[in-house]
Parts: C-alpha cells; structure tokens; sequence
C-alpha cells in the first residue's frame, strides 16, 4: 500500500527575508479593475496603526531631506556667500544634491573605497526609499484587505505599493537607521571639505589646530574601512 504524499507546505510558511524584498511592483497585466469590496474613505480602509505609520514615514522623509539638503547646499559649498548657499538650496533638488554627494565622494581623500563604498550604499537606500516614500504618500486605494495601493510615478508608469501595517513599519525603521547614517555622513563630509574639521587646542600657541589629513585618516579607518553607522573617534 502506497504512503500517503506529505501535504505541500505554503509558499509562505517559514520563508526567509533575503533582504530584496520591495515595497513597489509595475501592476500586473491581469490586474481587476473590479474588486469584491472597495472602500474610497482611507480612515474605513486603513487602521489607526496604518494612518499614524503613514504620517511617521512622512515626518521623518522630511528629515531625512533636510539632512541631504543641509549638506548638499551649506556643507559643500561652505566657503561660499551664504546668499548664494540659500540660492543653491532652492534651486537644485534633492536627487540632484544626491548626484553632487556622489561626485565629491569620488574625489575625496581622507576615506578609502570601502568606505566610500558605505556611504554610496546609503546613498542608493535613499534613493530606494525616496520612491517607496512618494508612492505611499500619492498612492489611491486598491486593495485595502490585502494592503496594496495604486500609484502613477514621476513617468506616468502605473504602479503598485505596499501599505499593509507591517511593511510600512519596516519602512519607518529604515528610514530612522538612513538618518542615523546620513548624521555620521554629514561628519564627514565637513571634514572633507574642511567645512568643520575636528582638532585640538594648542594651549602653547592658543589656537586650534585641525587635524592632518593623516591624522584623520587614523581615526576614521584605524581598524580597516567600518560601516558609516558606526560612531567616528578621534583620541588625540
């Protein structure tokens, strides 16, 4: 007599984050425009949890935007007018404040290529969530049971985006370690463009002294290239 087969696990049982996993998704050719029940008011399609992690990712982009916008304008162009720092910010976006970041890594001298290699990596996350983020602020309601929402991007592409409760926190975490990121990138880049760069007072000669361009590459890379997140020390 022939043993019964074992029952087919579910796809989604015991699966494992691979870590390219993704908020947003083109809408499926064979998508129904007819759903078995639509709500049109977001307070009756979404959660409490839902609304209040919709505006926390709202709240803290506009940090993180502030942060890229503060050392695109003021920290890059530190030894300029201030009138003309106001004049950059204004004019130049976010995303093309993100490509100047990326060109004056290229050229800096005080960080190796892994290190540089963190910071891009942030960069890119960015970038990411800066889609992730426009999509869940304009997108309409779909599926609110499922938690997917209908969006058209900068394009005029259709798309779709996760706003179940579980994947808009896990963007709030991301967005909180990003900015975390972006403070110890911020550090740097004052340094590489001597915008704020750490010394010591010289009580003899009652100045301060920067450090060296040696000396700071001691302190930063002391022990091979670390990721940005992690706290920069300077012992004298």
């Amino acid at each position: 007599m022939a043993k019964p087969k074992d029952s087919p696990k579910k796809s989604n049982e015991n699966k494992l984050v691979t870590g390219k996993e993704i908020m947003k998704r083109r809408t499926p050719a064979d998508l129904k425009l007819t759903l078995a029940r639509f709500e049109s008011d977001p307070k009756k399609a979404y959660t409490a949890e839902q609304l209040a992690e919709i505006g926390a990712i709202t709240l803290k982009w506009n940090q993180i935007e502030g942060s890229i916008d503060f050392i695109g304008a003021y920290i890059l162009f530190t030894k300029t007018p201030i009138c003309l720092q106001v004049a950059t910010d204004r004019v130049l976006s976010t995303k093309t404040k993100l490509s100047l970041l990326k060109e004056c890594l290229k050229r800096a001298s005080l960080l190796d290529e892994k290190a540089k290699g963190c910071a891009y990596e942030c960069f890119a996350e960015v970038e990411q969530c800066r889609a992730y983020r426009n999509a869940i602020i304009h997108h309409h309601i779909y599926d609110h049971e499922k938690g997917i929402g209908s969006y058209v991007d900068e394009s005029r592409s259709p798309y779709q985006i996760l706003v179940s409760l579980e994947a808009l926190q896990a963007l709030y975490g991301i967005l909180c370690a990003l900015l975390d990121e972006l403070h110890e990138i911020d550090l740097l880049f004052r340094m590489e463009t001597d915008a704020q760069r750490p010394g010591r007072f010289n009580e003899k000669e009652m100045q301060f002294q920067p450090f060296s361009g040696e000396k700071l590459r001691e302190s930063i890379l002391r022990s091979g290239a670390k990721p940005v997140a992690n706290r920069l020390n300077f012992d004298p």
